[in-house]
C-alpha cells in the first residue's frame, strides 16, 4: 500500500514538471486534464489532506447580513496567504480542504454571491492548485450562521433547496473549467440544529424528525449535484463529496440514507467526519487525554462500518474533518495520529483531512475541544510536527518535510500490548442451513476487549432476500455492533440485517461486527438461518 502510494506520488510529480515546462502559457492552474478520474483514482491520489478552517468559513452577526467585505478574519485569524498553502504542500499534504459559508454575503431572493467575495474564495482556490494540489470546496456554516440558510426539514425544504440550487450554480460556473483537482462538496454537517438529536442518533432507531431530516439531506444532495452537472464544462464529470446527516457514521448507515442519482459515472464520493475516539479527540467533557488500547475500537468500528457499505461497495471516502484537540498530551496525539492513518493506510478509497482551526493553546484543564492547530498562521511554523510525521509516515512512506528540513518520526513510547487471536474457520457447531447460508467468524482479541467478524455467504444457487443471526449470549457480550440490527431473545443476540445488506447474492458474501469489552473464549456459538 504504502509503495504503491509513493509510486503514485512520484510519477504525479513527474507529471507535474512535464505539464509545467509544456503548458506555463495556461493562465488558468490545472485546466487542460479535463475531469477524466474516477472518484476511486482520485481520493487514492490524495495522499493526506489539511483544512483551511476557521477562515473563509468565518461569519458574522445576522443584522449585518449581506456582508460587503470579508469576514475571513473575524475570528482572529490573519489572512490567508499564498506562503501558508506553500508550506502546507512543503509538509507533504496535496490536499486542502476549503470551508467557504457564502449565505452572509448573498443578495437577494436568488442568493447571489458578490464578485468581491467570488474573487476572493478564487484567490485561495489557486494558491492550492498552483502547487498540483487538490482542493475540496464545500458550503460550510451555511446551516448554523444565526440565519440558516438551509435546514433539513419539510417546512424550510423549498426555501433550502432554492439557496444550495443557486449557489451551487454560480460556484459551478466559477470554476467549470478546472480540471479533476478541484472537488465539490456539497453540505457541511447538515443537521437539525438545536434539536436534542442534532450531533448523535441512534443509526437502527432514528427519531421521526431525524428520518425527515435524513430524506430531505437526500434531496438536497440530489439538487447541489443537479445544479452541479447543469452548468456543464469539467463540472459534467467532476467528482463530488455527498455528506448525511451531520457528516457522522450514523448518518450515512442509518438505513434510509441515499447516495443522490448521478448523470456522471463513478464521480461520487461519500464524506464523513471522525473525531474519534471521541472523548480523547473532541468531548469537552467526560474526557480522557490518554490513547491507548481502551480507546482503539472506535477506530477499528469507524473503518469496518464504512467498508461494510461504502468501500467494498466499489463508493470513496474522504474523511473530510479529524484531529485530537491539544490536551497538553503531545505524546498521546502522536500515538493517535500514527494509530489512525495506519488503519486508514489499509484501504487505498479513504482519504484524510486534517482539521486546523489555528486554536493550540488549552487553558480550562484540558475540557476545550477546539483546540486544533497544527501550523501557526502567523510564523508558519508547524506546532506538533511530530504528529505530521506520524500521518506521512502512512501515506507515502517519508517523513515530513517541516520549513525545509526533515521532521522527525516519533518512535513509539510503549510497546503495543495488543494481541490478536486469528482464527479464520467455519464455526465448528454451524451447519449449513436448508437455504444454503452458512456462517464463518474471525475472533481479534485483544485482552481488554475484542471483536467477533461474522461473515454470513449464500452457498445455494439462489438469491436469498433476508437472513438472521443467532449468537449464544453465554459466549459474547455484545457492547457495540456495525452494519446490523440487535435484538435479544432469551439467551441469544438475534441480529438482523440493514435494508442495504438484507440480500445475498449466490455465491456471494455479507459481513459484519459485534465487539465487547473483556475476554472471550476461542470459539462462538452461531447460528444462521
Amino acid at each position: 500500500m504504502h509503495n504503491i502510494k509513493t509510486i503514485k506520488r512520484l510519477l504525479s510529480l513527474v507529471l507535474t514538471l512535464i505539464i509545467f515546462v509544456t503548458a506555463a502559457c495556461v493562465k488558468t492552474p490545472s485546466v487542460a486534464s479535463g475531469t477524466n478520474k474516477t472518484a476511486t483514482q482520485v481520493v487514492s491520489d490524495m495522499t493526506a489532506g489539511w483544512n483551511l478552517g476557521n477562515s473563509l468559513d468565518a461569519y458574522g452577526q445576522k443584522a449585518n447580513f449581506p456582508y460587503t467585505t470579508s469576514n475571513e478574519t473575524t475570528w482572529g485569524n490573519p489572512k490567508t496567504t499564498k506562503a501558508l498553502i506553500d508550506a502546507v504542500a512543503a509538509a507533504g499534504f496535496n490536499t486542502v480542504r476549503i470551508p467557504v459559508s457564502w449565505g452572509q454575503y448573498t443578495t437577494g431572493s436568488d442568493y447571489q454571491i458578490p464578485a468581491f467575495f467570488m474573487k476572493r474564495v478564487h484567490e485561495v482556490v489557486d494558491y492550492c492548485i498552483e502547487n498540483n494540489m487538490y482542493v475540496i470546496l464545500n458550503t460550510h456554516h451555511d446551516i448554523n450562521n444565526n440565519y440558516c440558510f438551509y435546514v433539513p426539514n419539510n417546512a424550510n425544504k423549498s426555501r433550502s433547496e432554492a439557496y444550495l440550487k443557486s449557489v451551487w450554480t454560480q460556484i459551478g460556473n466559477e470554476f467549470k473549467d478546472y480540471d479533476y483537482h478541484l472537488v465539490f462538496e456539497t453540505m457541511n454537517e447538515p443537521r437539525l440544529i438545536g434539536h436534542s438529536q442534532e450531533w448523535w442518533f441512534h443509526r437502527n432507531n432514528p427519531s421521526q424528525d431525524i428520518k425527515e431530516a435524513v430524506a430531505c439531506i437526500n434531496d438536497y444532495n440530489q439538487v447541489a449535484l443537479d445544479a452541479i452537472r447543469a452548468t456543464g464544462g469539467n463540472n459534467a464529470t467532476r467528482c463530488v463529496m455527498i455528506p448525511g446527516y451531520d457528516a457522522s457514521i450514523e448518518g450515512c448507515m442509518t438505513d434510509t440514507f441515499a447516495m443522490p442519482k448521478d448523470s456522471a459515472s463513478d464521480r461520487l464520493i461519500l464524506s464523513v467526519h471522525a473525531y474519534i475516539p471521541y472523548r480523547f479527540a473532541l468531548a469537552s467533557d467526560n474526557f480522557t487525554t490518554k490513547f491507548d488500547d481502551s480507546n482503539k475500537g472506535d477506530i477499528e468500528s469507524f473503518f469496518n462500518d464504512l467498508n461494510s457499505k461504502f468501500l467494498s461497495k466499489n463508493v470513496p471516502v474522504v474523511v473530510g474533518e479529524t484531529s485530537a484537540t491539544n490536551r497538553n498530551n503531545r505524546a498521546d496525539r502522536v500515538k493517535w495520529a500514527d494509530y489512525y492513518w495506519e488503519k486508514a493506510a489499509k484501504y487505498s478509497n479513504v482519504a484524510m483531512v486534517l482539521w486546523d482551526n489555528n486554536i493550540y493553546d488549552n487553558n480550562s484543564a484540558g475540557s476545550n475541544g477546539e483546540c486544533h492547530r497544527y501550523i501557526d498562521r502567523s510564523t508558519l511554523q508547524w506546532t506538533v510536527p511530530e504528529i505530521i510525521s506520524a500521518i506521512m509516515k502512512h501515506v507515502d512512506g517519508t517523513p515530513a518535510t517541516i520549513s525545509g528540513k526533515l521532521a522527525s518520526t516519533p518512535k513509539s513510547e510503549e510497546t503495543p500490548t495488543t494481541t490478536q487471536q486469528q482464527t479464520s474457520t467455519p464455526v465448528p457447531t454451524q451447519k449449513p442451513a436448508a437455504d444454503g447460508l452458512k456462517a464463518e467468524y474471525t475472533i481479534n482479541n485483544w485482552g481488554s476487549g475484542y471483536q467477533v467478524l461474522i461473515k454470513v455467504k449464500n452457498n445455494s444457487s439462489s438469491k436469498v432476500n433476508n437472513w438472521t443471526v443467532k449468537v449464544n449470549k453465554k459466549d459474547v457480550k455484545i457492547d457495540s455492533s456495525w452494519s446490523v440490527n440487535i435484538a435479544e431473545e432469551a439467551n441469544y443476540y438475534v441480529i438482523t440485517p440493514m435494508s442495504w445488506n438484507s440480500s445475498i447474492e449466490p455465491g456471494a458474501s455479507v459481513d459484519f461486527g459485534i465487539q465487547g469489552n473483556g475476554s472471550i473464549g476461542s470459539t462462538v456459538d452461531i447460528t444462521v438461518q
